[in-house]
């Protein structure tokens, strides 16, 4: 029983670090895609005459923003649910998406810190969601160690 106690203790140990191991995989990219807007600019133009025309700007603005705005409804209804937090991956995919989008509109210059402030916000908050909810976890199982330690002392 302790063995294993120990061993959820080691896992959310791990597991309370991977907001901030996607957040810190999101500003890389951002970094590499604010260096790199001219490589995207040249893959715009192959994607055009490979999938024609990209959607305008505006389209891409209003999908950032439901998914911003959803995404954010989504991790605060986890936080007051207290359910365990998802895979951290795939919203740096989703923003890693909007970079590519923009810059296949040719927009991503003026849109980068958009993309950026986005990111920071929802990968910030699901960092906290995933720490917070780790930390009830080891508080629980660390409790649970002392009991066993204390009923260990009594027999």
């Amino acid at each position: 029983m302790r063995q294993k106690i120990q061993e959820q203790i080691r896992l959310c140990e791990q597991r309370s670090n991977y907001g901030l191991w996607a957040l810190a995989l999101f500003v890389a990219i951002s970094i590499a895609a604010n260096s790199q807007f001219h490589l995207l600019a040249e893959l715009a133009l192959k994607w055009r005459t490979l999938l024609g025309p990209p959607p305008p700007a505006n389209w891409i603005n209003g999908a950032l923003f439901i998914y911003s705005f959803s995404a954010v409804i989504q991790i605060f209804t986890r936080m007051m649910q207290g359910t365990e937090p998802r895979g951290t991956i795939f919203p740096v995919i989703y923003l890693l998406l909007f970079y590519l989008f923009y810059g296949a509109s040719g927009a991503q210059i003026e849109h980068f810190w958009a993309v950026l402030a986005a990111g920071i916000t929802i990968l910030g908050l699901e960092s906290y969601s995933c720490w917070s909810y780790y930390q009830t976890e080891l508080r629980s199982a660390r409790e649970e160690l002392d009991r066993l330690d204390r009923l260990g002392k009594l027999s």
